[in-house]
């Protein structure tokens, strides 16, 4: 158990931190986004990628155990609408994919060290494909999908992987300064995580709370199957446990106000994700560790 807290505790501390800044003051929290996507993001990807000791066997079983998480849900997800005849569309960015970034990633190196991060950040780069791909289809119903080609995310993983795969070596001149920009990726999304939450409204409380349940719940479940199905083990098992499990996407929320799609009720549902994972993240990393 002190080893869990050890993980959770200083994660929420810098969210609660955020929440406290946003409280307090204003800013524009738009350039410290741009920052992390343009910038610190695509650092961290390549840093960790390139040099972390994962076995292309792992990088291929994350990618598929990723996907079929998230297509387990969108798959219930869409049975429930077609019984009940539910519209809000929006539900499905929530549901589908989880904050495998902000909060995936200091839990995945807080717990497992650098594997840990290299491998959750391969389920992230799916989760990410997804959300700005597919996602940006069902809020806005424009088969836009070059928009997962307009973020240095995807050119950075790519990369990272060929000098993983080719052990092509970064001169220690340029890894150092790619390494130390990466660093502020982490503590900085935590931030954002914990200001943006400021500006959540909570709305039609029980439909969103068992929304957010089932993010959480049904992501587990559907990893569990995955992992059990297919025999996935060590830290790739553990981590897939984690990710998706994680509560609902912050970016799901940005979608879905951006394209005016359900968006109070997906906030609602981000909120109330994030505080049920205050009781649901120690479990699951009391489960896998």
């Amino acid at each position: 158990m002190l080893q869990i807290l050890r993980v959770v505790i200083p994660v929420f501390l810098i969210v609660v931190l955020g929440f406290f800044i946003g409280k307090k003051k204003k800013v524009n929290i738009q350039v410290l986004i741009d920052l992390l996507i343009y910038v610190s993001g695509p650092a961290l990807v390549f840093s960790s990628i390139s040099i972390a000791e994962v076995q292309m066997s792992n990088f291929l079983t994350m990618i598929l155990a990723a996907a079929g998480v998230i297509a387990l849900l969108m798959v219930v997800t869409f049975v429930y609408f077609k019984i009940t005849n539910d519209k809000r569309k929006g539900i499905y960015l929530p549901i589908a994919t989880g904050n495998t970034g902000y909060l995936g990633f200091p839990v995945a190196l807080f717990a497992f060290g650098a594997i840990g991060l290299s491998h959750a950040i391969i389920y992230d780069i799916v989760n990410g494909l997804f959300l700005f791909s597919f996602g940006i289809y069902i809020v806005n119903k424009k088969n836009d999908f070059k928009e997962m080609f307009r973020t240095p995310l995807l050119y950075a993983a790519i990369l990272g992987i060929l000098f993983n795969i080719y052990k092509i070596q970064t001169p220690e001149i340029i890894l150092k300064p790619i390494e130390m920009i990466g660093m502020i990726t982490i503590p900085a999304a935590l931030l954002v995580l914990g200001y943006k939450l400021t500006e959540i409204k909570i709305k039609s409380f029980k439909t969103a709370l068992s929304i957010a349940l089932f993010r959480i719940v049904g992501g587990f479940l559907a990893a569990l199957l995955i992992v059990s199905m297919f025999s996935i083990s060590g830290v790739a098992r553990s981590i897939i446990l984690i990710q998706s499990s994680m509560p609902p996407a912050v970016f799901s929320m940005i979608l879905t106000s951006k394209y005016k799609r359900d968006a109070a009720l997906v906030s609602s549902v981000v909120f109330l994700g994030i505080l049920i994972s205050l009781i649901t993240l120690p479990l699951v990393l009391w489960y896998v560790l």
